[in-house]
């Protein structure tokens, strides 16, 4: 999961204090306090999004991952989110702009692994996705999972309630508007250890600091197909810390080396048939 350390804020600060930090990446954490630009470097959702999904623990009612909603009762996201994706314990909100009220809100029945799915060492999670289903049924537009991700160089956008700011124990740093930040793919090999094939390394559009972070876990990457929103990408890691990408030592929105950084998605589409079969055979043993 994207997450941040004092090692960078102490990487930043030193930038910062030698007048070298980026001007996104510095604005970013300025104005934590005001605007509050989610996602690091992203912006408020200009439109709402029926698909997009909060996953929260009743008894600690607070967002910890994104979602999106693929069908009536079946939600993919983050494998790595699993741990606090509890049937019974765990609030599902749907299609809301807020992460504590509004759209429609749903339980969780159960959540099914990918096959053969594990950890690979610093590559990070192996199949770093999830489908849950829920409890019940909700009056709410899926997404579709597209055919394919697209090309290098194609613009997507990807969309949650993330941190606003490296430091995730500063209060201001969390966000309870939904988020969207506009970003493009970028070659693979912009990325460290990644999944080639079953992953997507993906960039802002303009080249800016600006990143999903901590609490972005899950959510959708989508990119328009024919005029509609289509689901690509998961949000899974950092793309650039060779230390642990999965602690996002480096900045989410930067590298290690204070300039714009990269991120990790699951690629959605790679999973496709997996999906299908598995929604379908769900909805098989309930008729």
């Amino acid at each position: 999961m994207f997450k941040a350390t004092r090692r960078r804020a102490a990487v930043l600060a030193a930038l910062m204090a030698a007048g070298l930090a980026l001007i996104p990446a510095a604005a970013a954490v300025a104005s934590a306090g005001s605007g509050r630009p989610a996602i690091i470097g992203g912006q408020a959702s200009a439109q709402p999004y029926s698909f997009m999904v909060s996953f929260q623990l009743r008894d600690l009612p607070e967002h910890h991952c994104g979602g999106a909603l693929v069908a009536a009762d079946w939600v993919v996201t983050a494998a790595h989110c699993k741990g606090l994706i509890k049937p019974g314990k765990t609030q599902v909100r749907v299609g809301s702009l807020d992460r504590d009220k509004g759209g429609v809100v749903a339980g969780v029945k159960r959540f099914v692994t990918y096959p053969g799915q594990g950890h690979s060492g610093r590559r990070g999670p192996k199949a770093d996705i999830l489908l849950v289903q829920l409890d019940r049924k909700v009056p709410l537009e899926p997404i579709r999972v597209a055919d394919e991700p697209g090309a290098v160089g194609e613009p997507t956008r990807v969309i949650g309630w993330g941190l606003v700011c490296e430091d995730k124990n500063d209060p201001a740093c969390k966000t309870q508007r939904l988020h969207e930040l506009d970003t493009v793919r970028v070659p693979d090999d912009r990325c460290v250890f990644l999944h080639r094939g079953a992953e997507l390394c993906t960039g802002e559009r303009q080249g800016r600091a600006a990143s999903a972070c901590n609490g972005d876990s899950g959510g959708p990457q989508i990119r328009q197909v024919a005029g509609r929103w289509e689901l690509i990408g998961a949000t899974s890691r950092d793309g650039d810390d060779v230390e642990d990408p999965m602690d996002g030592g480096a900045g989410c929105s930067t590298n290690p080396d204070g300039g714009p950084g990269v991120g990790i998605w699951t690629d959605v589409t790679h999973y496709r048939a997996w999906i299908t079969e598995t929604i379908g055979a769900g909805l098989h043993s309930a008729s």
